[in-house]
């Protein structure tokens, strides 16, 4: 269990590393920006389905290659169904500006500098970039909790651990991308460095909590592993279609966020095959 914190705390910390870039620069150029968001969403949704789903699949067979749990498998599609409908819940309790406004994307595309990543907006003030990066910051914090969880029941059994770590590797990169996203705001309003890396660091602080819920619910509950790695799964593949991607597009760099998703894919195989994890 301490492991498991210890790597949780870690990969929930790795978001203060995404502001260390603005330590020298107010902004990013957009089109670097979408390929590094792209990549991350690659690693997210390689996590939730050659990591999280195929592990949860595997566990509603016996290991010997034997007949089919159907109950199990029902519960595997259960799992998936409830965290979509968990994370779409969350979205409507708790409403938000997502990371660069992709919703105005259309309306507003023209007050975008389509250079740099924090946006050149002629009538916006240095309290409006803070307000907007607090907002981002706010949003995030409920982004990592599908993240702790999927760590947490990744590590629930010695037969998952190589897959824990795998999985939170890729949530600590992804991590690092979505700190950038907080970061560029903030400091485009004046906000000091390490304001910042505080802020965006303390928002990696729920990851070891939920952690412990889904470590806690797949190791003690019987039956339930299948159900928390689909549940995850669900949780992670929506977050990635909902918010990441389409944060990525609008600014007429579509093709390198889609080449970052596919590295995203190829380096996360690299990593599952790296790790051994079968």
């Amino acid at each position: 269990m301490l492991t498991l914190i210890l790597i949780a705390a870690a990969t929930g910390l790795c978001t203060g590393l995404g502001s260390l870039p603005f330590w020298f620069v107010r902004a990013i150029p957009r089109r670097l920006f979408d390929l590094i968001l792209g990549f991350g969403a690659g690693l997210m949704l390689s996590a939730a389905t050659l990591g999280l789903l195929h592990e949860a699949l595997e566990e509603v067979r016996s290991h010997d290659g034997g007949e089919l749990d159907l109950l199990q498998f029902a519960l595997v599609l259960v799992g998936f169904a409830c965290g979509f409908v968990i994370l779409f819940a969350v979205e409507k309790l708790i409403p938000h500006h997502h990371a660069g406004g992709h919703h105005q994307h259309l309306k507003e595309g023209a007050r975008f500098h389509e250079d740099e990543l924090a946006p050149a907006v002629a009538h916006e003030g240095d309290h409006a970039h803070v307000r907007k990066g607090m907002i981002i910051s706010g949003a995030l914090v409920f982004h990592r909790l599908p993240e702790g969880f999927a760590i947490g029941s990744s590590f629930a059994n010695g037969g998952t651990a190589a897959l824990g770590m795998l999985i939170a590797v890729a949530v600590g990169l992804q991590n690092i991308c979505e700190g950038m996203v907080m970061s560029a705001p903030l400091r485009a309003g004046g906000m000091r460095r390490l304001s910042v890396l505080a802020l965006t660091t303390a928002t990696g602080l729920t990851v070891p909590i939920t952690a412990i819920l889904g470590y806690l619910l797949s190791q003690h509950v019987e039956g339930a592993m299948p159900f928390a790695l689909a549940l995850a799964s669900g949780s992670l593949i929506g977050v990635t279609s909902n918010e990441i991607i389409p944060e990525t597009h609008g600014h007429g760099s579509e093709g390198l966020a889609t080449a970052g998703i596919v590295l995203g894919f190829v380096f996360f195989m690299l990593m599952r095959v790296g790790l051994g994890v079968h």
